[in-house]
C-alpha cells in the first residue's frame, strides 16, 4: 500500500467515525454558548447513519432522563423497524440545567443529523420537556426550519406546568428547584419568552397527549401550539390509562406519531381509524411493537429517586436562569 493511499484510508475512516461539526449559527441565528465539539458529542445514532432509504428522526428526552434511557428500547427499535434511522441527542445535566442552553444542543443536533443524512429533512420526536426546547430551537435557530421535515411532540409543555398539581413538586424543596423545574413551571420567564412574537408551528407539528398525565399538567393546555394538530391518546382509544412517562412506549401515542410522520408531520386519528382491525390492535395493545415497558418503568423510578435525593442531580436553585440576550428582544 502507498503512503497516498494509507493517508486517504486513515482520512476515511476518521470521516466516517466522527461527527460532523458545524463551523457555528447561520444568518439569523442565536449564538450558541457551548463549543461545537462538545454539542456533536452530545449525538448518537446507534444503528449507523441515515440513509436515502432510511430517513432520519431525532429524538429529544425530557427532564431527569438521558436519550438511551428515553429512547434506547423504545422508539430506538420501533422506528429501525419501521425503515427509520433513529438518532437521540442526549442534553446536559440530564435536562435539569438551563433550557436555552438544551435547545442549542437540539438545534446542532438537527443540522449534525441532515448533514449525516446528506441534507436530508429529519423529524424530529420529543417528550416531555424535549417539547419546548425544540420549539426554543426551531425559533431562534431558522435556520433548522428547512431541515425539520416533521416535529412530534409526546406529552409537551408547551404552556407551563402547575406545579402544585405535578409530580415535579416533589423534586422542589422549599423555594428551591432545578433551572429546567423553575423554566417549566407556569408563568415563567422562559414561557414569557417563548410565548412572544408568534408563538406557533414552525414546522409541521403533532402534539400528543394523556388526559392522564400526572405530571404536565394541566395536559390539554400545555398540548396547545397554534398550527399544530393536538390530539390525546385518547381520541384514538378512548379511556386508555397512559400516564406520562408511559407515552415513551405506548402503542396509541406510536400510531399516532408513525402516521404523522408518514404524512408530513401531520397525524390523523380518523387516517389511523381507518383500518379498524389494526386500530383495534393498536388499542388492545399496551407497548408498541419492539418497545419494552421497562422504559417507563425506569423514568418512572428516576423521577421518584431525585424527589428522594438518591439521585445526583443538578442543583437546586432559588429562581430560574436569566433569559438570553438573543431572547429579550
Amino acid at each position: 500500500m502507498s503512503v497516498v493511499d494509507l493517508l486517504l484510508l486513515i482520512f476515511s475512516v476518521h470521516s466516517f467515525a466522527s461527527p460532523i461539526l458545524r463551523r457555528g449559527p447561520q444568518s439569523g441565528d442565536a449564538p450558541y454558548s457551548v463549543d461545537a465539539a462538545t454539542l456533536a458529542a452530545a449525538l448518537s445514532c446507534p444503528n449507523g447513519n441515515p440513509t436515502d432509504t432510511a430517513p432520519p428522526v431525532l429524538l429529544v428526552h425530557g427532564t431527569i432522563s438521558t436519550g438511551e434511557e428515553s429512547w434506547g428500547e423504545g422508539y430506538v427499535p420501533a422506528l429501525l423497524a419501521n425503515g427509520y434511522t433513529p438518532c437521540y441527542v442526549t442534553l446536559p445535566s440530564r435536562a435539569l440545567g438551563d433550557m436555552q442552553v438544551s435547545a442549542e444542543y437540539v438545534a446542532h443536533s438537527l443540522h449534525q443529523i441532515s448533514d449525516l443524512a446528506g441534507g436530508a429533512k429529519t423529524a424530529v420526536i420529543t417528550h416531555s420537556q424535549g417539547g419546548p426546547v425544540t420549539q426554543w430551537a426551531l425559533r431562534f435557530w431558522p435556520s433548522t426550519q428547512s431541515i425539520v421535515g416533521a416535529f412530534v411532540a409526546l406529552a409537551p409543555d408547551f404552556a407551563g406546568i402547575e406545579l402544585g398539581n405535578s409530580q415535579l413538586s416533589d423534586i422542589c424543596i422549599g423555594d428551591l428547584c432545578q433551572s429546567s423545574i423553575w423554566q417549566q413551571s407556569s408563568g415563567s420567564n422562559y414561557y414569557e419568552a417563548l410565548h412572544a412574537n408568534d408563538f406557533s408551528a414552525k414546522v409541521p407539528t403533532t402534539s400528543i397527549w394523556t388526559k392522564f398525565d400526572g405530571v404536565v399538567e394541566p395536559a390539554k393546555e400545555n398540548a396547545q401550539l397554534p398550527g399544530a394538530a393536538v390530539m390525546s391518546v385518547q381520541d384514538l382509544c378512548p379511556g386508555r390509562l397512559t400516564h406520562h412517562v408511559f407515552m415513551t412506549v405506548d402503542a396509541a401515542a406510536f400510531a399516532l406519531t408513525l402516521d404523522a410522520l408518514k404524512h408530513g408531520g401531520t397525524a390523523s386519528v380518523s387516517r389511523v381509524r381507518a383500518n379498524r382491525l389494526s386500530a383495534l390492535g393498536t388499542c388492545l395493545r399496551i407497548v408498541a411493537p419492539k418497545m419494552r415497558s421497562t422504559v417507563a418503568e425506569s423514568l418512572g423510578e428516576l423521577i421518584k429517586e431525585l424527589a428522594e435525593g438518591f439521585f445526583a442531580g443538578e442543583n437546586r436553585v432559588t429562581q430560574e436562569p436569566p433569559i438570553m440576550a438573543y431572547a429579550a428582544k
